[in-house]
């Protein structure tokens, strides 16, 4: 229960106390008639629409569209955004009250190529339930018909995981001294068993920011 619904609740269920002269038994009816238009007015209130990410897009931002026609914020997806760049591309970071959301790679051709999540009130929709970052990296193992890719860069490199387009690793934070050395060893990738429960996601994207 959020904190809005226990305040809410809180101060009806003195009102009721007090305004109804009634038995225990009536004044229950009535707390319980009260509590379920409560529970439909703050869950339409309280809760924001949630954003996923798909191989093509987040929301109304599409791979492939110009950097010229993102615009300023788009309703329940993001209020602010931030022009900036990497060492690899522009970039234009996605935010909103609660914080960024996710970013989008321009490598040189005024269009968005790649959208990296980066907050986790973005989701990724899959067969058993949404997921995020942050969230156990066993419900990227899970998924039907992932696989492990090797992507080498500057003399090195690290295994990702891909599904349905998108592009995950594990967070860096969780990653144990075991599977550090696995996920950084191009001869093979790493397996099930290199995962405990404490490893979390720690990306998701379109593609690699680079």
């Amino acid at each position: 229960m959020t904190t809005h619904k226990k305040i809410i609740i809180s101060a009806l269920w003195a009102v009721i106390l007090t305004a109804c002269g009634g038995s225990k038994k009536e004044v229950l009816s009535e707390f319980d008639s009260v509590l379920e238009e409560v529970e439909l007015l703050t869950d339409s209130v309280v809760r924001k629409p949630m954003a996923y990410i798909t191989k093509d897009s987040v929301g109304v931002i599409k791979i492939g569209m110009s950097i010229n026609n993102v615009p300023d914020y788009a309703p329940d997806l993001y209020d602010k955004k931030l022009d900036g760049a990497s060492e690899d591309a522009v970039t234009v970071t996605f935010s909103d009250s609660d914080g960024e959301k996710f970013i989008g790679y321009d490598f040189g051709e005024g269009k968005i190529d790649v959208i990296n999540v980066i907050g986790k009130d973005v989701k990724v929709k899959a067969p058993k339930g949404e997921f995020g970052i942050g969230d156990k990296f066993a419900k990227v193992l899970e998924l039907p018909g992932v696989t492990a890719k090797w992507s080498g860069y500057d003399g090195g490199g690290s295994w990702y995981w891909v599904w349905e387009g998108l592009w995950f690793a594990p967070s860096q934070d969780t990653l144990t001294e075991t599977l550090s050395r696995r996920l950084y060893y191009s001869g093979s990738a790493p397996t099930v068993v290199d995962f405990n429960d404490d490893i979390t996601i720690g990306f998701i994207g379109t593609g690699l920011p680079f």
